[in-house]
């Protein structure tokens, strides 16, 4: 059969709101794109209304429609639905704008659904225990052809309305004729290419494309003149697109206390049904089940059927239509029985054709490794949240494997994954921010290390000869004993100088990196002999911590040594109280990284000032207790290792430590501040 559903795939978005709405699982999922299943589609048009996108598209009939009003005796016939179709014009007009457009005929299915509607009276009459599912409804004959085979003998062997007043056209009321239907559904399009259908309606067509035909021909429907249909005109058949509209017209018993009869509506409902009685088929359990007579319909009646030109709603349909038929020009009863017997012995039975879709059920391990993929590693974790259009995890996975779903459709698992990347872009960021800011102290660095050699050079001749001129002058045997005195505090504030102008050529200089390989703990406890000497006197403990099997590291040892020891003065100088000070050294596996720490439970840093101690001259200490380069300095050999140091306070007590994460590879190389 030629399709009756199209997709625009370039323009779908992965809302999945027709895999979700789509009865009949029709539809496929490549790409994030959605495609139509067409031997499992049932022409329902669910997935053209649930597009908020539009993409979703029911093929052009109207070429179709062209071409029969260019043949003799064109006719349409409209279903009962119509009244409630079109809120511009009244019914009337729009019959009047039809014959403007070139038919011949206007006709009303509702006779067609009088002639059915007398078929199932007699078909329930005559066998009252008899199971009969009606067939009014394409859509519904397709689901079962497809999914319910097992109650296919028990689909009414009767022509739809449309099928029966296309019949009695072109066999007795207008042989010859050319017959168009326009209604509601999509399904409609799709049953006037079954066998027994297609010898009696030559096209079909929708409500929306009834207006686009009516606008293409220039014509204002609502400004002609009321028409009326072409007999014969229904009775009753008018009801037939509101639910339990049959049995009205059959004069089935609709007693609610009565079970013998049951309105199936709206394909949740539908689809259940059908499930439920193939069981019993099945099972054969047919005896229990008191109600016999199913009028099924896809939709909640054919008012809600998918191609409705408004979106008004089913209350506000259903009052239309029945007020079109207590306005209409009332048919006598005897003319309808006489229209009726006339049509007596006209054939309205049909056959159907099982299409069973069998589902293809993938072995458990198969299930179970498309729910790995998604997180569902317990049943537990298996949500069942149907934002995937599927009812259960376990139903997409089957999906999945089949090849008609994607992994990322599980919305829970996009979420996750989303989460784990934007974690990854922020601790992408944090680091892309760690580096500017390190590069912009190195560059700052650099640039003050330049100028800090430029002034230690300049200034430390200088200095040399004051030293010397001072000493000479405190040996000269006629100076007093209060000039010695000024001469030795000369002397000392030199030497100081000196000091500072020393660590400002340390600072600056352009010393080369000579990797060699260097155990880290027995370096950490070089540093803590040499700081332990310094303090004995104090009430300070150095501790150190180092595996014994931590491997070497490629590093300078004598400018490494110099850090740590760097790094454990200040830590002693923050505790002015005593303390302890704690050396470690470890291996981080996961990142090929030494980690090692220098930890006191002192003073701690100001955090205002945490970001700038590595700044060269920037100093805690009062005045002249410090230069404010030894952080710096620390930094600087750090960075030629191609490392990182770190300082914080601790956050279990009291106190700071530094942290120094060096490269495993003895990368370190030549480069210089």
């Amino acid at each position: 059969m030629l399709p009756v559903l199209t997709v625009d795939s370039d323009r779908c978005r992965r809302c999945y709101s027709c895999v979700r709405g789509c009865p009949a699982k029709a539809i496929r999922v490549r790409e994030g794109h959605a495609e139509i299943i067409a031997e499992r589609c049932v022409a329902c048009g669910s997935c053209v209304r649930l597009c908020s996108q539009k993409v979703k598209k029911i093929v052009d009939n109207l070429p179709a429609v062209e071409a029969i009003l260019r043949e003799p005796d064109p006719v349409v016939m409209l279903a009962p639905s119509f009244a409630a179709a079109f809120l511009d014009a009244r019914p009337g007009q729009i019959m009047a704008a039809l014959r403007r457009c070139g038919f011949a005929g206007v006709y009303e299915v509702a006779f067609g659904a009088d002639l059915v509607g007398e078929v199932y009276r007699r078909l329930y009459n005559e066998d009252p225990v008899r199971l009969l599912v009606t067939t009014p409804c394409p859509a519904a004959v397709l689901y079962i052809e497809k999914f319910g085979v097992d109650i296919l003998p028990y689909l009414s062997p009767v022509l739809s309305p449309m099928a029966a007043m296309g019949k009695a056209l072109k066999s007795r009321i207008r042989p010859g004729c050319h017959v168009v239907f326009a209604g509601p559904c999509t399904a409609k399009i799709q049953e006037i290419q079954e066998p027994d259908v297609s010898p009696w309606v030559d096209t079909a067509m929708t409500f929306e494309e009834v207006e686009q035909l009516i606008a293409q021909r220039g014509i204002d429907a609502k400004t002609l003149d009321d028409d009326e249909f072409d007999p014969p005109h229904s009775y009753l058949g008018g009801v037939f697109p509101l639910g339990g509209g049959l049995a009205k017209v059959a004069d089935l018993p609709t007693d609610i206390l009565q079970n013998s009869v049951h309105e199936v509506s709206g394909h949740t409902e539908f689809t259940d049904v059908v499930a439920r009685l193939c069981r019993r088929v099945r099972d054969d359990d047919f005896d229990v089940l008191k109600t016999r007579f199913f009028d099924a319909l896809f939709c909640e009646g054919c008012i809600d059927g998918p191609v409705m030109t408004h979106k008004e709603s089913h209350l506000r349909r259903k009052e239309r239509i029945v007020e079109y038929l207590r306005s209409r020009r009332p048919v006598s009863r005897a003319t309808w029985e006489s229209d009726m017997e006339g049509m007596k012995d006209l054939d309205l039975s049909r056959t159907y054709h099982p299409d069973p879709q069998l589902p293809v059920v993938p072995s458990e391990e198969e299930i179970r490794q498309v729910l790995i993929r998604t997180n569902k590693l317990t049943v537990e974790q298996e949500l069942n949240c149907g934002a995937c259009g599927y009812k259960s995890c376990r139903e997409k996975a089957i999906a999945v494997c089949n090849g008609i779903a994607e992994v990322e459709m599980c919305l829970p698992y996009m979420i996750e994954k989303l989460q784990v990347t934007v974690n990854s872009l922020h601790q992408s960021y944090e680091q892309l921010a760690d580096a500017q800011t390190q590069l912009v102290r190195s560059e700052r660095l650099a640039s003050m290390g330049q100028m800090a050699a430029g002034i230690a050079h300049e200034v430390n001749n200088p200095l040399g000869a004051v030293l010397i001129y001072a000493h000479l002058l405190r040996e000269h045997s006629e100076l007093s004993e209060e000039a010695r005195r000024d001469i030795d505090t000369l002397i000392q504030e030199a030497v100081r100088c000196k000091t500072i102008v020393g660590g400002l050529l340390d600072f600056a200089r352009q010393t080369k990196v000579i990797p060699a390989p260097v155990n880290l703990g027995e370096l950490l406890e070089k540093a803590a002999e040499t700081t332990r000497i310094q303090v004995r006197n104090l009430p300070i403990a150095i501790e150190v911590q180092a595996s014994p099997d931590l491997p070497n590291a490629m590093i300078d040892r004598d400018q490494m040594l110099q850090v740590i020891l760097n790094l454990m003065r200040n830590s002693v100088e923050a505790m002015p109280k005593g303390g302890t000070v704690s050396a470690s050294a470890g291996w981080k596996e996961s990142t090929g990284e030494f980690i090692v720490s220098v930890r006191d439970n002192g003073l701690g840093i100001p955090n205002e000032l945490v970001e700038h101690i590595f700044n060269p001259f920037f100093s805690t200490k009062a005045v002249g207790k410090g230069t404010g380069l030894g952080l710096s300095i620390c930094y600087g050999i750090v960075k030629m290792h191609r490392g990182q140091i770190r300082a914080r306070n601790n956050t279990d007590g009291p106190g700071a430590t530094f942290e120094i994460i060096l490269p495993s590879s003895g990368s370190a190389g030549d480069q210089a501040i």
